[in-house]
């Protein structure tokens, strides 16, 4: 077993735990996994699943309570914090056409949803026209997902949201079967979309392939918590992100 997985055991306990979940859903299409659970002082965010795509923290406070999995997750200040995930391994394994970014956010207090600012979960473009990313609007409790390849935006608004608690956010795309689909714990937002253009650059180096923030200015800084944070070359199943919703 490599040392990466041994460390992520838990060490009181046999069962499976989150970490080996993510590391085992479409295990040949996983090309990046940030559980963000690094310790306190910490400047690099590993990337759990054996591809080198480690990413770079700014101002980002960690050690803070997880999901309820055993680990720490990630906090964002709302205004300079964001973790930058460039790096050219990434870039060379990362599928625009087909995929899937799935992670855990918490807002750090209700007001969050209502002040009035937009807020990225992540964000991932290329050199072009074409990016992707989940964002909190500027709208009172509004959630927008959005994929535009060669700039052909294809997005699903969520409305209403007010939860102070953990959310797991996914979204799936794939030009071969020309669907998108946005999910909120499992559970499908909105219609799927279709029409999709065809995804042509390569990430962007440095400025704005991020986890957090839209870039490294930085803008639109999420304000709360992150975890468990992956990429995948294949849009998931709906079965098999209700599974990533499931903490043991």
């Amino acid at each position: 077993m490599r040392a990466w997985k041994r460390a992520m055991l838990l060490p009181w306990t046999n069962k499976v735990n989150y970490t080996q979940i993510v590391q085992q859903i479409a295990a040949a299409n996983l090309i990046a996994y940030w559980p963000l659970a690094e310790a306190a002082g910490a400047t690099v965010a590993l990337d759990a699943s054996g591809n080198g795509c480690n990413g770079a923290y700014t101002a980002v406070t960690l050690g803070v309570a997880g999901i309820g999995d055993g680990r720490t997750a990630a906090s964002f200040d709302g205004s300079t914090s964001f973790n930058n995930i460039y790096s050219a391994s990434l870039q060379t394994v990362f599928n625009g056409g087909e995929g899937t970014v799935a992670l855990w956010i918490k807002v750090s207090g209700a007001g969050v949803w209502t002040d009035g600012v937009q807020r990225r979960f992540f964000r991932l473009s290329t050199t072009g026209t074409d990016f992707m990313y989940v964002r909190k609007d500027t709208t009172n409790g509004q959630m927008l997902f959005n994929y535009a390849p060669s700039g052909a935006s294809k997005s699903v608004t969520v409305n209403s949201l007010s939860s102070v608690g953990w959310l797991h956010i996914a979204m799936t795309w794939s030009k071969s079967a020309d669907q998108m689909k946005a999910y909120i714990n499992a559970t499908q937002q909105g219609s799927t979309q279709t029409g999709l253009g065809d995804w042509v650059g390569t990430l962007l180096s440095n400025t704005a392939t991020m986890i957090g923030a839209a870039d490294t200015t930085p803008n639109n800084v999420w304000s709360g918590s992150i975890a468990h944070a992956a990429i995948w070359t294949t849009p998931l199943s709906a079965a098999q992100i209700l599974t990533l919703v499931a903490v043991p």
